[in-house]
C-alpha cells in the first residue's frame, strides 16, 4: 500500500485556526512573518525550531486535527510522541476535543510518550513472548526491590564504593553495563549486583530505561518489526524533541528511519531549552535536534518585546525572538516592566512576601484571581551539605516548601503526595477534574504495588476510566463514587481525621482492582496522608505548607503563588514568573549577570584572538535552565538576587534599561 498526504489547501487552514479559538486567520502572516502558516502546511520530514511561546502545541493540534479529518487508511495510522506525560496529556485532551480528531486516540493511529511507545510496540511483548511478566516499569521500585535483595556485606561495599541503587540497572540484555563506575565485572561484587538485576527483572519489575534494552534485543533479532512500525506509523510527529535523550533519539531513529520506506517524520522543539531531569543528563549524539536547516518558528504570542529583549541573551544559539504578546487569555492587559528583588541574609525571607506585595499592588483582584502566578528557583531541594551559602535552595526563601510535591513527572511516594500535587493543580485551575485524576493515579498505583499488573487496567486510557472499568459492578464502584465525593469537597486537603475516616475506602478499592483481601506491606506503606495535613493547619498555614504556595497576605490571601523548580514548570505560561537565585558550584544568576545587564549574549565566550569558543558545560546548562524560566511569564517577570552582587553602577545601568528595583531589607 502506498502512503500518499496530499496538500493541505487554505479552506482547511481557516477551517482548524477556527477550530482552535484563533478565528479563520489565525496562522496567516503577521508582519510578513509567515513562518506559522509555512509549518502547517510542510507535509515532509522536518525540524521546527519554536521558540517559546510560539503556539506550536496549538499548530500541532490544528494539523492532526486536519489529517485526521481526511485520513482513510485503516490499519495505518499517526504517532504522535512527547518527552513528557504532561505534554502527552494536553495533546490527548486538545485533539480528542476537536470532532475529527477524537479518532487520533483510537487505533490506528498513537499518541503517548516515548517510553510509552516502546513499552507497548516492542518491550513488553517481547519479555512476555520470553515468559518473562511485566508487572510494573517504575525506577524507584525497582532499585528499592533490587537493593532488599542484595547481601548486607555487598551494601555496606556500596556505600564504601559510593555507588548509589543506580548501579544496580543495567544496559545490556545480560544484566550487565549501567552506572557501575569503573567496577570490573569479573568480581564477586559485580556479579552479586546483576544477580539481584537479574532475579528482580525476572520477577517483573523494571527500570524505565531497561525497557529500553528488551526493545533493541527485540529489533536486534527480528530487524522486520520497525519495518512493520514504519508501515504502521507512516507519519510521527515528536514533540519537544530537544529534551531527547540519546537513548531515547537512537531507538526513535532506529524505528523510522533506518531502512527502506522510512516514515515522514516532524520534530518539535527548541534546543535553547534543553534542559534534563538531573545534572550531567546529556542530549542526544545519534540523530540530534535540530539536524540540517530546521523551520524557524521566531514569533511568541505569550509576551512582549520588553520579555523577549531580557531573555534571547541566554538563549545559547543565537535565534530571532520576536515577542508579539502578552498572551490575554487570562489576564487582559498590557505588559509591565521587570522587577530586580534585591535581598542579603536577614532578608531573604522577606522575598517571597515583597513579590505578593508587588502582585497586589499591580493587578486588580480580578486578575489576580485568573492570573497564574509563580516563584520558581534552578535548585528547589534543600539537600543536607549545610545551610551556606545563602540562597542554595527554594527552602531558603519558603522553609516549608516540599520539593517532591513540586516534581511534575516524579511519581509521588505516597497517596498524600498525589493529593497534594492535585490539590495543587485544582487550586490554580479552579478544575475539580485534577483532583479526580489524581485519586485515580494514587488508587492505580496502590493497586500496582499490591501485586495488581498495570497493564490489566492501564494502557493509553485516562486513570479514572482506568478505575471506573476496573470496579464495575462491584460495592467498591459505589465506594469510589464516595471517595471522590470526599476529595472533590475538600479539594483534596484532609486533615487528621478526614484523612483516618477515608483510609478503610481507600484500601477496599485498592483491594478489589488488586484483587487481594490483605495489603502487603509496600502497598501499607504507601498509604501515608498529606504531610503537613496530619493535624488541622491553621488558617495561615495551610495552602504554603501543603500544596507550595505561597499566600499573601497568610492572614486573608489576595493571591497565590506557587513555588517550585525551573523544571517542574517547563512549558507552562504564567501571568507573572519570579526566579529566585539558587546555588550549584556557584549562584546561578549571580554568574549570569553578565547577561541580565546585557553586556554578553549566547554561549560564546568573549573573542579572544578571534577564536570562537563556548562556555563551559556548567554555563551553558545556566543558561538554558534559566532561559526556560524567564520566558514563562505573559505580563511580569521578576528576579531575585543578592545585593552585595551588583556595584551602584550596575543597578542604575539596570534602571537606564526599564527595570524596577526592590530592596527586601528596607
Amino acid at each position: 500500500m502506498s502512503f500518499y498526504i496530499p496538500p493541505i489547501e487554505d479552506r482547511e487552514i481557516a477551517w482548524a485556526s477556527e477550530l482552535m479559538g484563533l478565528g479563520p486567520n489565525g496562522f496567516a502572516a503577521i508582519d510578513g512573518d509567515d513562518s506559522r502558516l509555512k509549518a502547517i502546511q510542510n507535509l515532509q520530514t522536518c525540524d521546527f525550531e519554536a521558540c517559546p511561546g510560539s503556539g506550536k502545541t496549538t499548530l500541532l493540534v490544528a494539523k492532526l486535527a486536519i489529517l485526521a479529518s481526511r485520513w482513510s487508511y485503516r490499519q495505518s495510522g499517526i504517532c504522535v510522541l512527547s518527552h513528557t506525560n504532561a505534554a502527552r496529556d494536553e495533546i490527548d485532551h486538545r485533539v480528542g476535543a476537536t470532532a475529527s480528531g477524537s479518532s487520533l486516540v483510537r487505533y490506528p493511529h498513537f499518541i503517548g510518550t516515548i517510553h510509552g511507545f516502546v513499552n507497548e510496540f516492542l518491550a513488553t511483548p517481547w519479555l512476555r513472548s520470553k515468559g518473562n511478566p511485566v508487572r510494573l516499569i517504575d525506577t524507584d521500585i525497582a532499585l528499592k526491590r533490587r537493593y532488599g535483595k542484595l547481601a548486607r556485606n555487598w551494601r555496606y561495599v556500596m556505600d564504601q564504593r559510593s555507588l548509589d541503587r543506580y548501579a544496580l540497572q543495567y544496559d545490556k540484555s545480560d544484566y550487565s553495563g549501567g552506572k557501575k563506575g569503573k567496577l570490573a565485572r569479573d568480581t564477586d561484587f559485580c556479579r552479586a549486583m546483576e544477580a539481584v538485576a537479574r532475579e528482580g527483572s525476572e520477577e517483573g519489575y523494571f527500570c524505565f530505561d531497561e525497557m529500553f534494552v528488551w526493545a533493541n534485543e527485540l529489533l536486534d533479532k527480528y530487524p522486520e518489526v520497525a519495518a512493520n512500525l514504519r508501515r504502521r506509523f507512516p507519519l510521527v510527529f515528536i514533540d519537544e524533541a530537544q529534551d531527547n535523550s540519546q537513548l531515547q533519539s537512537t531507538m526513535l531513529h532506529r524505528i523510522f528511519l533506518e531502512g527502506d520506506a522510512p516514515s515522514t517524520r516532524q520534530r518539535f522543539g527548541d534546543s535553547n531549552q534543553a534542559i534534563y531531569a538531573y545534572n550531567g543528563a546529556d542530549g542526544a549524539m545519534t540523530d540530534p535536534f535540530p539536524s540540517g536547516a530546521p523551520q524557524n518558528l521566531p514569533r511568541s504570542y505569550r509576551f512582549s518585546q520588553g520579555i523577549a529583549n531580557v531573555a534571547k541573551g541566554l538563549g545559547i544559539v543565537p535565534q530571532p525572538l520576536n515577542g508579539s504578546g502578552p498572551t490575554r487569555g487570562r489576564v487582559s492587559r498590557d505588559a509591565l516592566p521587570p522587577v530586580l528583588f534585591l535581598f542579603d541574609d536577614k532578608s531573604v525571607l522577606d522575598v517571597l512576601s515583597r513579590y505578593g506585595e508587588h502582585l497586589i499592588s499591580t493587578f486588580t483582584p480580578q486578575e489576580l484571581s485568573a492570573g497564574v502566578f509563580t516563584a520558581v528557583a534552578g535548585v528547589h531541594d534543600l539537600d543536607d551539605k549545610g545551610a551556606l551559602p545563602i540562597p542554595r535552595a527554594m527552602g531558603h526563601y519558603a522553609p516549608t516548601y516540599d520539593p517532591v510535591s513540586a516534581r511534575r513527572e516524579s511519581t509521588p511516594g505516597t497517596f498524600g503526595q498525589y493529593l497534594c500535587k492535585s490539590s495543587r493543580d485544582a487550586l490554580e485551575t479552579h478544575n475539580a477534574q485534577s483532583i479526580v485524576n489524581g485519586v485515580a493515579s494514587a488508587l492505580l498505583r496502590l493497586a500496582e504495588l499490591a501485586g495488581a499488573t498495570p497493564t490489566s487496567f492501564g494502557g493509553r486510557r485516562s486513570a479514572h476510566r482506568s478505575v471506573r472499568e476496573a470496579l464495575e459492578g462491584s460495592p467498591a464502584a459505589e465506594t469510589y463514587r464516595s471517595l471522590l465525593d470526599k476529595s472533590i469537597t475538600l479539594q483534596g486537603q484532609f486533615n487528621k481525621d478526614e484523612w483516618q475516616s477515608v483510609l478503610p475506602l481507600i484500601k477496599e478499592i485498592g483491594g478489589h482492582i488488586a484483587r487481594v483481601i490483605e495489603l502487603p506491606q509496600a502497598a501499607t506503606d504507601f498509604l501515608t496522608g498529606p504531610d503537613g495535613l496530619q493535624n488541622q493547619p491553621t488558617e495561615a498555614s495551610s495552602s504554603q505548607t501543603i500544596l507550595n504556595f505561597y499566600s499573601h497576605p497568610p492572614e486573608e490571601p489576595k493571591v497565590n503563588i506557587r513555588l517550585g523548580s525551573i523544571h517542574s514548570v517547563k512549558g507552562e505560561t504564567h501571568t507573572a514568573t519570579l526566579v529566585l537565585d539558587s546555588f550549584f558550584h556557584k549562584h546561578h544568576l549571580s554568574e549570569l549577570k553578565p547577561w541580565i545587564l546585557g553586556e554578553r549574549a549566547g554561549g560564546a565566550k568573549k573573542q579572544q584572538k578571534g577564536k570562537p569558543d563556548m562556555e563551559g558545560p556548567r554555563l551553558l546548562s545556566r543558561l538554558k535552565l534559566h532561559y526556560v524560566a524567564m520566558t514563562r511569564p505573559s505580563h511580569l517577570l521578576c528576579l531575585a538576587m543578592r545585593r552585595d552582587v551588583f556595584i551602584d553602577d550596575e543597578l542604575k545601568q539596570l534602571q537606564a534599561q526599564g527595570w524596577q528595583l526592590v530592596n527586601c531589607g528596607a
